[in-house]
């Protein structure tokens, strides 16, 4: 028994060893759209991210397809879309709500937040994650036409805005939880504010 327990233990530090080291291997790319969102962090480094868990998509929140233009024509400018522009992520029609004016955009806001995934060749359009008042999706990016990186922050149990990384596989459908194991890293307490959200011109926030 105790044998197992020991071949348990050494297969799940392993695994989660090998998924710190992916994380870093993204550097690169936390140098784009996440750039000013690392920067809102005291004493930011990505090493010292460690992987806590794997969620599932979630799979619950399904969009109608046709309501795609629609929606387009208020939130094209603030989702982020794939390299070739077949999918998106969208992780602020939930929360704000946005009703399109003559020369502005009026947000009705939720606490929560919802981030919805829309694959175009395979006409998926989904939630895949939740957002709360205590951990939340500030920026999205992707890394390959299947992957991607959600970044965000948790509070902690002082209220403290830790850093939160999501690495998502389209493929796995899954979603690869990162947080900082050092508590000298924490948001400042201006927050953050992501550029994308200046591409319009939003009241009511």
């Amino acid at each position: 028994m105790k044998t197992l327990l020991l071949f348990l233990f050494i297969i799940t530090t392993s695994a989660a060893s090998a998924q710190d080291k992916r994380i870093s291997g993204l550097r690169k790319y936390f140098a784009k759209e996440p750039n000013l969102w690392t920067k809102s962090f005291r004493n930011f480094d990505l090493s010292n991210l460690k992987a806590q868990d794997t969620l599932k998509f979630e799979n619950n929140f399904e969009q109608d397809i046709s309501g795609y233009r629609s929606f387009l024509s208020v939130y094209k400018p603030i989702i982020t879309y794939s390299g070739d522009s077949s999918s998106f992520i969208d992780i602020y029609s939930y929360q704000l709500n946005l009703e399109k004016k003559k020369n502005y955009y009026k947000a009705n806001p939720e606490i929560d937040q919802a981030i919805l995934l829309y694959l175009g060749k395979r006409k998926y359009w989904d939630r895949i994650y939740f957002g709360t008042s205590t951990q939340w999706i500030d920026e999205a990016v992707w890394v390959s036409a299947t992957q991607f990186i959600l970044a965000g922050i948790i509070k902690d149990d002082e209220d403290k805005k830790r850093p939160l990384v999501l690495l998502g596989d389209i493929n796995m459908q899954r979603l690869i939880r990162f947080r900082g194991a050092d508590k000298n890293i924490y948001q400042s307490d201006k927050g953050y504010y992501s550029p994308k959200l200046k591409k319009i011109k939003i009241r009511g926030l």
